[in-house]
């Protein structure tokens, strides 16, 4: 009678479970994931929290830790998830599936480093698992440790030319300035998928920074036969064309992605600058004016419209036509853009005459304390400071020009004010001891 009641009470005891893992399942089918951890907390609780109650069930710890940790990764809870694998890790240390779904969520919460030292232990688990190789690949390329990532590229495409993976070593190579090796891979990621766009984008910025203006025209056109309207590919298209000299067909090719409801930048940009160089200056201004009115700031901009202005005079007489003020106001604004900030020039300069005077390399310091001083005159320390490098240079006139000039501007008492008439009376002795 006994044993009957302890089987019906496990037999209880498993239904009770079952059905709790049937909840579970359906609150993860449908994206409830609130519910299916509140489920699963009372499902660890039905466990025991005991570290014997969870070695004894240590394949039912793990498998609900997986399930809660991947819960919380949907609700945005990385810390949490990390926190909850981590705690179990110990019952199964070699448990491959749970130390990937660490992985993933130290990846997820940031903790790259963390991520990349788990798939770097389960890369030696399984040395051929191409997945483990991609995670540490991604988490270098991530990292901007585009050389290691290159190499750990390779060494997937020896075995799989994958071509997310060709097109991530051609990325890193972009990224290391080495434009001749990422056109080879990206060469490979386009024989893999013609015609793919991202790809083809990445390889036409590499070719019009080299001026390579046909290869762009001749790629683009061709894609652009069988999707016309292709928003990526038409301002590439238009870009090369106006880079190549021709500018008509460039003005066509804007003004069919403004057709297609493209008002950007870009578009009235180009086109004003495809009537600025065919000297179409009413065109010219109205296409600048509308790229202005978006964004002011690019100073190749303001010049651009302030010169397309200035060839539509205006009459001031009789007889006579005067600039165009709006013109006028156009040209000193983009002046004002080019004049550098005075405080910064004044700390760079100050900077670099610093470094040149802890080496002694007295002549480049006094160059650049004299720029520094122009753009400061109210930091007068710099004329001591290049008094004291032609003391050291032993030009002794010079010296004490700068010193006395100093002495002028300076105040009397101050520990910089003695440091430099106790300079003056020893720059005079040796001038003197010079000169007998």
């Amino acid at each position: 009678m006994k044993r009957m009641m302890i089987y019906i009470c496990m037999l209880f005891l498993s239904c009770i479970m079952c059905n709790a893992q049937d909840r579970l399942q359906r609150a993860i089918d449908g994206y409830d994931y609130k519910t299916a951890l509140t489920i699963i907390d009372s499902l660890v609780a039905d466990i025991g929290t005991d570290s014997v109650s969870l070695v004894q069930n240590k394949e039912k710890v793990v498998d609900l830790a997986l399930q809660k940790s991947r819960c919380l990764r949907k609700l945005y809870r990385m810390n949490e998830a990390v926190e909850v694998l981590a705690d179990v890790l110990y019952l199964d240390q070699f448990n491959v599936g749970l130390m990937a779904d660490l992985a993933e969520s130290h990846l997820q919460a940031g903790n790259t480093m963390d991520a990349f030292g788990l798939y770097g232990i389960l890369s030696q688990m399984q040395p051929d698992n191409t997945y483990f190789k991609i995670c540490k690949a991604r988490i270098l390329y991530r990292e901007k440790q585009y050389g290691e990532s290159i190499g750990m590229c390779r060494d997937i495409i020896a075995a799989d030319s994958i071509p997310e993976i060709l097109a991530m070593t051609g990325d890193a190579y972009k990224s290391l300035g080495n434009a001749d090796s990422a056109l080879v891979y990206y060469e490979h990621v386009l024989r893999a998928r013609p015609y793919h766009v991202p790809t083809m984008s990445k390889k036409a910025d590499i070719l019009l920074g080299a001026k390579q203006y046909i290869p762009v025209i001749d790629m683009s056109r061709e894609y652009l036969e069988g999707d016309p309207d292709n928003m990526t590919m038409l301002p590439i298209y238009g870009l090369a064309l106006h880079l190549r000299g021709s500018y008509p067909l460039s003005i066509e090719i804007f003004e069919h992605q403004r057709e297609l409801g493209d008002e950007s930048y870009a578009v009235s940009y180009y086109l004003g600058l495809n009537h600025y160089m065919m000297s179409n200056w009413p065109r010219a201004v109205a296409e600048l004016e509308k790229a202005y009115q978006i964004d002011s700031s690019d100073v190749a901009l303001v010049y651009q419209l302030a010169h397309a202005k200035s060839h539509m005079t205006i009459s001031t007489g009789v007889d006579s036509r005067g600039l165009n003020p709006e013109s006028e106001r156009l040209y000193a604004k983009a002046l004002d853009m080019l004049k550098p900030a005075p405080n910064m020039m004044h700390n760079i300069y100050g900077s670099m005459a610093m470094a040149c005077h802890t080496i002694e390399q007295y002549e480049e310091a006094i160059k650049y304390y004299e720029l520094s001083y122009k753009y400061n005159p109210k930091n007068i320390s710099a004329l001591s400071s290049i008094g004291y490098c032609y003391e050291r240079l032993k030009n002794y006139k010079k010296a004490l020009e700068y010193y006395e000039r100093y002495i002028k501007l300076g105040k009397p008492g101050s520990a910089g004010y003695k440091f430099v008439e106790e300079s003056i009376e020893y720059v005079k002795q040796e001038k003197f001891m010079e000169e007998k």
